[in-house]
């Protein structure tokens, strides 16, 4: 497993655009295999974002298939630096149930 987090000094807006433009561009075009758990949160600093993968492989290709798409979808840009992933190998991840937050709507 592969895990990282991101810290990105833009509002929380700015993610709920991109949450939007991903599952949009998922419910179209698939992919996302391998991602486990994905979560965000308003920081004080702007937000910050989790996830943890079945590997780091399967994050590169939807960075590379998937997020430039549902980046072009929302009209954002990824000009400029770009956080730094803090990575994390995860000892155990537990998913009892799916949940779908309401974020995209």
């Amino acid at each position: 497993m592969y895990g990282y987090v991101l810290h990105f000094p833009a509002p929380i807006d700015a993610y709920l655009a991109m949450h939007k433009a991903v599952l949009e561009t998922l419910s179209e075009d698939g992919g996302g295999e391998g991602l486990l758990v994905h979560f965000a949160y308003p920081t004080e600093q702007g937000f910050d974002l989790t996830e943890v993968w079945e590997s780091k492989d399967q994050l590169d290709a939807f960075n590379r298939d998937v997020f430039p798409k549902a980046m072009a979808r929302a009209g954002l840009t990824m000009d400029g630096a770009q956080p730094t992933p803090v990575e994390f190998e995860p000892a155990a991840v537990m998913t009892p149930r799916a949940f779908n937050s309401d974020a995209a709507n």
